[in-house]
């Protein structure tokens, strides 16, 4: 079977974007297929990082890390996660120097919405992965 057929029978996400992301990449599902590869733990050290900037109540590096995590959000058409990303960034912007509350209802928000992408992400990939797995591509 074609990749590009199976990509087409895979479930289409909801909190992100494969066809256009392909799209980008000439069409390639084996060029999307590694973007999404690494992209999927590549999201879940951006998560640690943002935890820890939190912690750290360090508004620079939290503003640092929400600035690479929305751009790794935005090529993957995670809309509603860069917008959350988007509001946070605008939190640091107005008050650099105040810390961040670990339970700020868009943080919140964004830890739920990122839980959802990661794991959208996963039953995306697994679908796929009986098909085209990591070595041919």
């Amino acid at each position: 079977m074609p990749l590009e057929s199976v990509f087409d029978s895979a479930t289409q996400p909801v909190h992100f974007d494969p066809a256009a992301l392909r799209h980008d990449l000439f069409d390639s599902t084996p060029a999307l297929l590694n973007v999404l590869r690494t992209f999927h733990p590549w999201l879940a050290d951006m998560r640690g990082k943002l935890r820890d900037a939190i912690t750290a109540a360090d508004t620079p590096q939290l503003a640092g890390t929400l600035h690479t995590l929305r751009g790794g959000l935005a090529q993957l058409r995670a809309k509603p996660a860069v917008e959350l990303v988007r509001q946070l960034e605008a939190i640091c912007k107005a008050d650099p120097t105040a810390a961040l509350a670990s339970d700020h209802p868009v943080l919140l928000a964004l830890e739920a919405k990122l839980d959802a992408l990661s794991t959208e992400l996963g039953q995306f990939l697994s679908e796929l992965q009986p098909v085209v797995p990591p070595r041919q591509i």
